[in-house]
């Protein structure tokens, strides 16, 4: 089955992508995130981020799990099904990754083999071009979430006009960026 992935610079930005994914109720279209910790934050809405300066906040008191559930369905709609399967993948060369729906038996499988190599093709497998993969991976360290949809052919039409829909974050502007910022990948 093919494979888009595109990368969202916030959890929800990549969350109103994954909605509208999920309202198109298209068989066979499945959503998947991949991220960092903050996804795992997000999704346990423990801790708040502003938006402009990227601060980190712990959330005073834990909500208890009910609560939190049910503020999680409110805030982000369709995700919430997907975030509750959230799970933590070690993948070799990029360390620690939140992900959920069906990469995490991709990723699983490609941690497996203990290989960076094995990594890196996953992500390429999952429509990422090699020379992006470190892109992705700072993204995901200054908390950027990656949605792959893995869809039937006959609605790569559908899944596509979707997606850019929900404005994923252009790849050469966030390396201009981060690059002017220090980075070299």
């Amino acid at each position: 089955m093919p494979v888009i992935t595109r990368l969202y610079e916030t959890c929800n930005e990549a969350a109103a992508a994954v909605e509208r994914i999920e309202a198109l109720t298209l068989p066979g279209v499945e959503p998947s995130v991949l991220g960092g910790e903050r996804l795992r934050d997000y999704r346990d809405m423990r801790v708040e981020c502003d938006p402009v300066t990227g601060t980190r906040n712990q959330v005073p008191e834990p909500a208890p799990a009910t609560t939190t559930g049910a503020a999680l369905g409110a805030a982000v709609g369709g995700v919430a099904g997907l975030l509750a399967g959230l799970g933590v993948v070690v993948v070799p060369g990029f360390g620690p990754m939140a992900a959920a729906g069906w990469l995490i038996s991709a990723l699983t499988g490609a941690a497996g083999g203990a290989l960076a190599g094995g990594a890196i093709g996953a992500f390429v497998d999952l429509g990422i071009p090699e020379d992006d993969v470190p892109l992705y991976a700072e993204t995901f360290r200054r908390g950027g979430v990656a949605l792959s949809v893995r869809f039937p052919e006959e609605h790569r039409s559908a899944v596509e006009d979707t997606l850019a829909a929900t404005a994923p974050s252009p790849l050469p502007d966030l390396r201009r960026r981060y690059e002017a910022e220090g980075w070299r990948g």
